[in-house]
């Protein structure tokens, strides 16, 4: 007897945890795209700028000839003014939107 309550309140239990679990109403993203964008394009010019980091300690340890350093430079310093300038634009956009 004892062991069927027990196993009647560990499934009565189990079904209302498993219910709340499963009924939560996920929150949604607040984030407009605007947001989004901007986010997406600091973290694109924040990566260019580490990858440029990374690779002048390449050179400095000697894993990179000079014309390899240089082209990989700039490379990676062309993708950090185009992240930039991208990033530049979107904010002007999202301001001129927030002013009309």
């Amino acid at each position: 007897m004892a062991g069927t309550v027990s196993t009647i309140a560990a499934l009565l239990l189990t079904l209302a945890v498993g219910y709340w679990i499963f009924s939560a109403v996920p929150e949604p993203d607040e984030d407009s795209p605007h947001q989004a964008r901007l986010r997406a394009l600091a973290e694109r010019k924040q990566a260019a700028y580490d990858n440029l980091k990374d690779l002048h300690f390449e050179h400095l340890a000697g894993k990179l000839s000079e014309a390899d350093y240089q082209a990989s430079r700039r490379l990676l310093e062309n993708e950090a003014a185009r992240a930039v300038k991208a990033l530049e634009n979107e904010q002007t956009a999202g301001e001129a939107v927030t002013r009309s």
